[in-house]
């Protein structure tokens, strides 16, 4: 079991996708999985994000059919995939 779940949700901002991923994946800390959750973005993101699926860091990828309209529905579908004793749920910042 991780130590750490890491929680990505992502909501059409594939044009930032590929730095936050590289960041996370970037940390020195090791003992981590990333859950992925994209929630039925129209831009790029689910392409972008399917470029890492292969990281075995990457426990799940999640892709809505619709979008839900809620970042807290998907901060709580991230939480029930994760399994680590602590959880990062890396949000986007404006």
């Amino acid at each position: 079991m991780p130590k750490v779940s890491v929680i990505m949700p992502n909501y059409n901002h594939a044009r930032y996708l590929k730095e936050r991923m590289d960041s996370i994946l970037a940390q020195d800390y090791s003992d981590f999985e990333v859950i992925l959750l994209d929630d039925a973005s129209t831009d790029e993101s689910a392409a972008v994000l399917r470029t890492y699926e292969s990281d075995p860091r990457i426990k799940k990828f999640i892709v809505n059919d619709s979008n839900s309209g809620n970042t807290f529905l998907q901060w709580e579908r991230g939480l029930k995939e994760a399994t680590g004793e602590y959880v990062w749920i890396a949000e986007r910042s404006e």
